[in-house]
């Protein structure tokens, strides 16, 4: 069960209201880090998220079996809501997600597997995890400086909210890159991510018909094992920054970890 995702959601929510409700209006319509969204429009997609799980039928129209563009949609379609409906929208619906969210954790419901579009399929208490994972990147890579446009302090990227976000990310490794990643990865690759909340796993190459492996540890027979840590994974494994320009080492076969990296995008 996942009900560390729920504790870190229920801290990130804490430090996202710290912020929206210190919001000028000038900086409501400042332009974020998420392309061709405003710091508003950052706040809306949280709430849509948690919408999600508390009053589904009122979600705008997605489209089907496209994560990203159905989030562009939903967006889109508030936005010319006022900056005091987003904010009430939020407090509201995220308050509620997380006390639904805690309802999933027991196993008789928290096993049941489903699919979630493009993102592959998943228990249903991971889904805190994925709630808690877009909290956390939103905030602290699209909202805040040094590349959003707020001036705010930073929240810890502690062993509770990293190893949260950690968790979702991880378990979207074999499904959420798609054919890229089943193609790139042609021998055993470590991935060891340093600092709270962070651990060690191996991806290894997808049967055939199948997706590619993740089991903990790093095996013996590698081709090469990637370090990063874990504040500066999120960003280039969500592709928010090329990995090239990160803090990202490699030991071994650099050729076949790149192709790796490359392939990879979690979301």
């Amino acid at each position: 069960m996942s009900e560390r995702g729920v504790k870190a959601l229920k801290a990130e929510r804490e430090e996202v209201m710290k912020v929206v409700r210190s919001l000028s209006a000038e900086e409501w319509e400042m332009p974020s880090d998420c392309d061709g969204w405003r710091v508003q429009d950052v706040i809306v997609h949280m709430a849509d998220v948690c919408r999600a799980v508390v009053d589904p039928g009122a979600l705008p129209p997605g489209v089907p079996g496209k994560t990203e563009a159905t989030m562009d949609a939903r967006v889109e379609a508030r936005r010319e809501w006022s900056s005091e409906k987003v904010l009430a929208e939020y407090e509201d619906l995220s308050g509620r997600a997380i006390e639904a969210l805690g309802g999933l954790q027991d196993s008789a419901i928290g096993d049941n597997v489903i699919p979630l579009d493009d993102l592959g399929s998943y228990p249903m208490h991971l889904i805190a995890n994925a709630f808690a994972f877009d909290h956390f990147c939103h905030l602290r890579n699209d909202l805040l400086q040094p590349n959003g446009p707020l001036d705010r302090p930073v929240p810890p990227s502690d062993e509770l909210r990293i190893g949260a976000t950690l968790e979702w990310l991880i378990a979207g490794v074999p499904q959420m890159s798609g054919e890229a990643m089943k193609t790139s990865v042609t021998k055993p690759i470590g991935l060891k991510i340093t600092g709270p909340g962070g651990g060690e796993w191996t991806i290894t190459p997808a049967p055939h018909d199948g997706l590619v492996g993740v089991a903990e540890g790093i095996a013996s027979e590698t081709a090469a094992v990637v370090t990063s840590p874990g504040s500066e994974f999120v960003i280039w494994a969500t592709q928010r920054r090329p990995w090239r320009e990160r803090d990202v080492k490699i030991e071994g076969d650099e050729a076949c970890a790149a192709s790796v990296l490359d392939a990879l995008k979690l979301f």
